[in-house]
């Protein structure tokens, strides 16, 4: 018997902040050098954005004008960056 499990990591966020900066697919992926597809992949989710190089991570925060927390979902590096940026001296 085979038995087959989707894994989503849909990305609202990621579609969210693109929208509101009123960038296409197609936009975003010029100014950041991905490809259209791979946006697509993390926006629908069969890509995991959390699990995406940090330089790719980085990319998108840039063109979108937005912070590493704006754009990562995953709960554990979201504490994680929380502590980090805590730990920081003013």
């Amino acid at each position: 018997m085979q038995i087959d499990i989707k894994v989503s990591y849909k990305n609202e966020r990621l579609k969210t902040l693109r929208t509101a900066a009123g960038l296409s697919q197609s936009q975003l992926a010029r100014e950041t050098g991905l490809n259209v597809r791979t946006l697509q992949h993390y926006e629908q989710g069969t890509k995991d954005l959390n699990a995406a190089r940090l330089s790719t991570i980085l990319k998108l925060c840039a063109a979108l004008h937005c912070r590493l927390r704006d754009i990562i979902t995953e709960p554990e590096t979201l504490e994680l960056l929380e502590q980090y940026e805590g730990g920081k001296e003013e």
